[in-house]
């Protein structure tokens, strides 16, 4: 066959473009390639056919496998999902409830702490009064028999040297009584 325009014929070939012989009817055609090729091509139409069902069917089958599969992995890690979130909401809740009870822990110590510290500090502050009080007293005390002592040392002492002076005169009178004894003895010797 030769290039040509639409239309115009080729020699050798009618005006279809059927090699000479053959009529220019398509339903010829059809029969001859019916003739030579019928029973390959209806087997190949009806495997192609066949096929074509069946890739349908398994691809439709496939499909729907896909969709439910996809429909179960879906469900499944919704299901996860929905498992790990609530877990970690549940882990959320109890980690604020754990740190408000360590923080109210934390703030009942420091109170207690704090009353124990004033507690201590008055305490504190009471016993300096006290042992200041009792130091005050004990210095009163000593001052009072400090004084005490020295009144009655000095008045031992004011005894003691009137005693002394005493003496003294008693000396003093022991001495005119002997002398008046000598002086008697003397005159009593020289009468003899």
């Amino acid at each position: 066959m030769t290039a040509r325009g639409k239309g115009t014929p080729v020699a050798g070939e009618d005006a279809n473009g059927n090699p000479p012989g053959i009529e220019g009817d398509s339903g010829n055609v059809d029969k001859i390639r019916d003739i030579l090729f019928g029973s390959n091509m209806r087997d190949y139409d009806r495997r192609f056919a066949t096929v074509e069902e069946r890739l349908l069917r398994e691809s439709a089958s496939l499909r729907d496998d896909m969709a439910n599969r996809l429909s179960t992995a879906e469900q499944f890690f919704r299901t996860e999902l929905e498992a790990l979130s609530a877990s970690l909401r549940n882990e959320e809740r109890e980690r604020m409830k754990a740190m408000r009870e360590a923080m109210d822990a934390l703030s009942a110590m420091n109170r207690d702490l704090s009353d124990r510290i004033t507690e201590l500090t008055s305490q504190t502050m009471q016993q300096h009064r006290d042992v200041r009080g009792q130091l005050q007293e004990q210095h009163r005390l000593h001052s009072e028999d400090v004084q005490r002592r020295h009144q009655e040392i000095s008045e031992a002492l004011h005894r003691e040297a009137y005693a002394l002076r005493d003496a003294k005169t008693d000396r003093t009178a022991l001495a005119a009584m002997f002398a008046e004894l000598a002086q008697q003895l003397t005159g009593d010797a020289g009468r003899t």
